[in-house]
């Protein structure tokens, strides 16, 4: 699939900008104390012709009488009747010497009496800008003819900024007559940056969608009875698309029924959602994607390496999973799989690491054979050489064309490319790790224990990085490159030892962060604020205004939800405020992704029951419930090139704007997170020019969510760019 087809243009000029139209409906009536704004409200004075304060205002070609005739209330209300209309429209609006004066960020209730023999009528407002200039603003609609007199209400959006006055008024535009009096025009409920609503805007809020599973009456509830079977997906793995769609893939779903029956339909299983629609379709899957790696390639198909080639039996000769050779892409367009060529050796929880070039560097996870009569990890390190002309998107390199640096990763463990194109190892993985004394735990015995540290791909030196709190217990603990990713801070979230631990006990996590600036990791990593609760299996997603939201996790292995939500500034590195926890408890499989729309979705939950909990949950930030949003109104070119500038164009001026890639997360983990600011950042009204950093490893290439966020923290809806 090449970038650049019309097909894929057409796709994502249509995705752009995910926004619901809102149609102004019916208000309730304003409170008595609040003051009209409408000078003149009921036509009673005079100034010639027509009442104090009023004037006509007309557009395109049309006919039209307008005089003063019997009142509702009083002696006076004013009729247009237009006789003749090829076009346009005819109204009675305030003088722009008596118009309502504002600022922007306000809006407003506007409602008047009127009578009308025809239903093509709407309500037309004006906007005074800084520089005195009026601007045609919004139509609001009225609704129907009314031979008697009817009170219309109608709410207008909220001002943009630099607004100075608006006015109003009713406008015929067919022929047919309308007369109106008795206006009113309060200031309505809420600003721009203000909250709306008391606990959205300061702790967000969640929505939980359902697909007809069961929902568990506790974390021992076997849901299912074991058939594996779901009308909802069991998220063990979230891709965001190009698409703005969402690839959930369970493969056989950790359920050895499934796998055993893989054959038959339905068996292994990915689902394509749309979080806008909350619709969803079923995926062939042609392999047991369940625990594979996964990530965007440049051109936005999905690398999915690995997953179950074995289930383990427990029988002293052959023990554990095994971990499978195949390899697929996933086009998110042709919304198809097809099968790339095999990796060297199979990998069941391995690593998926984008780097600069585009190529993608795996290591770690269960291997595809037994050694000893028992699971091992993979010490074969896999590079998929990318290729955008490829059908397949490019080939793994064998083995012996490949650096093999003889270390053993663990499972899924974090390796974050750095600016220096080095890959830091953040000390967060699955399960377990060698302790020296390794009998059982998957590891050679007497192998040391590896903590943090930075491994130069092409000379295999490794240099370790101290400074981790709890660095025994970061088994399924999140980290992350902190937003922006110029300034190279990572942060380690949460986790707990598996070593030693049994399934479904109830504590064991910790509540530690640490940060360590990459650019001085000689001193080390040094504790950051601790996390409202100690948990594990959390995930932590970078939000559009710049801050880390964490969510989900439990206490202990697979048991003891923890529903507590909360945000991190990097500005304000402090501490953690307390959000809106998430109703559904997300324990072992679960994750958490941004959507372009700038909400977070989480999904997935198996506890020790083994029970899948197939509920999704949509949490929007307090961002959602502080008035208007900027817009991103157009942008040049979607295809950026290293070092340039480029320029976008806003509703409103804004102050920051970020390049945030799509999520690619399972188990805790998405190594290649990342929110990339401007190294320049003009803003020229609406007008806004985004140099771009000249270095791949800051932004691997691939494609972006632009976000524009304005002065009061407020983001834009993303746009889709295409980086490198």
């Amino acid at each position: 699939m090449k970038t650049h087809n019309p097909r894929v243009r057409a796709l994502l000029s249509g995705l752009a900008v995910a926004v619901t139209a809102t149609v102004p409906a019916a208000i309730p009536a304003p409170a008595s104390a609040a003051p009209n704004l409408v000078p003149n409200p009921k036509l009673e004075t005079m100034a010639g012709k027509l009442p104090k304060c009023w004037t006509t205002w007309s557009t395109g070609h049309n006919t039209a009488k307008t005089k003063v005739v019997a009142g509702r209330s009083g002696k006076r209300a004013v009729q247009i009747d237009m006789k003749v209309r090829v076009s346009g429209a005819r109204a009675l609006v305030q003088t722009p010497a008596c118009a309502i004066k504002t600022t922007g960020g306000k809006r407003f209730d506007l409602s008047f009496y009127l009578k009308s023999d025809t239903a093509k009528m709407k309500v037309v407002t004006f906007r005074k800008d800084a520089k005195g200039k009026w601007h045609k603003w919004k139509d609001l609609a009225v609704g129907g003819a009314s031979a008697k007199w009817k009170r219309v209400e109608v709410r207008t959006p909220f001002a943009p900024d630099g607004t100075t006055a608006i006015r109003f008024g009713l406008a015929v535009e067919g022929k047919g007559k309308i007369t109106t009096d008795d206006y009113t025009a309060v200031r309505a409920p809420g600003v721009t940056g203000v909250c709306t609503d008391p606990n959205g805007c300061t702790q967000g809020k969640w929505a939980v969608r359902e697909f007809g599973d069961p929902v568990p009456d506790g974390e021992g509830d076997t849901g299912d009875g074991g058939t594996g079977l779901k009308k909802g997906v069991r998220a063990m793995h979230a891709v965001l698309l190009v698409t703005g769609k969402v690839l959930l893939i369970a493969g056989s779903g950790n359920n050895r029924a499934n796998f055993d029956n893989r054959l038959e339909a339905g068996r292994l299983v990915s689902w394509l959602y749309d979080p806008i629609k909350n619709t969803y379709k079923k995926i062939g899957t042609p392999s047991d994607m369940f625990c594979a790696g996964h990530v965007q390639l440049s051109d936005g198909r999905v690398l999915v390496m690995g997953g179950t080639k074995k289930y383990p039996d427990y029988v002293p000769q052959e023990d554990g999973w095994l971990g499978e050779e195949r390899s697929y892409l996933f086009d998110p367009f042709d919304e198809k799989y097809i099968q790339t060529n095999d990796m060297s050796d199979g990998h069941w929880y391995p690593s998926a690491t984008v780097l600069g070039n585009g190529d993608v560097y795996t290591v770690g996870g269960y291997a595809g054979e037994y050694a000893g009569g028992r699971q091992q990890i993979s010490r074969v390190t896999e590079l998929f050489k990318y290729d955008k002309n490829s059908k397949t998107g490019g080939k793994w390199l064998p083995e012996n064309q490949v650096v093999q640096t003889g270390i053993n990763w663990a499972t899924y463990p974090s390796l974050i490319l750095t600016q220096d194109n080095r890959l830091f190892y953040t000390g967060a993985s699955v399960f377990g790790h060698p302790t020296g004394n390794n009998d059982g735990n998957n590891y050679s015995d007497g192998e040391p224990f590896l903590g943090p540290g930075f491994l130069d791909i092409k000379t295999k030196k490794w240099t370790p990085v101290g400074g981790l709190s709890q660095d025994h217990a970061r088994d399924q603990a999140a980290s992350l490159l902190l937003p922006p990713a110029q300034n190279q801070k990572v942060m380690v979230l949460g986790g707990m030892n598996f070593n030693g631990t049994a399934q479904g006990q109830q504590d064991g996590a910790h509540q530690h962060t640490d940060i360590v600036d990459l650019d001085d990791a000689g001193a080390g990593f040094k504790r950051g604020p601790d996390l409202l609760t100690p948990k594990v299996y959390l995930s932590a997603v970078i939000l559009p205004d710049g801050k880390v939201f964490e969510t989900g996790g439990s206490r202990g292995n697979r048991a003891g939800y923890t529903h507590e939500a909360s945000v991190f500034d990097p500005k304000k590195p402090g501490q953690w405020t307390p959000m809106a926890a998430d109703p559904v408890g997300r324990t072992y499989h679960n994750s958490s992704i941004l959507l372009p729309n700038g909400a977070v979705m989480a999904q997935g939950s198996n506890p020790a029951s083994n029970f899948y909990d197939t509920r999704i949950s949509i949490y929007k930030p307090p961002y959602f419930f502080k008035g208007p949003r900027p817009k991103i109104t157009g942008v040049g070119t979607r295809y950026w090139a290293y070092g340039n500038t480029y320029t976008f164009k806003t509703n409103r001026k804004i102050k920051t704007a970020w390049l945030i890639r799509p999520a690619a997360v399972t188990h805790s983990s998405d190594p290649n997170q990342r929110a990339v600011a401007p190294e320049k950042l003009t803003v020229t009204g609406k007008t806004v020019k985004f140099k771009l950093t000249g270095k791949s490893s800051i932004a691997p290439p691939g494609w972006y969510m632009l976000f524009a966020t304005d002065a009061k923290g407020l983001p834009s809806v993303a746009r889709w760019i295409h980086v490198g």
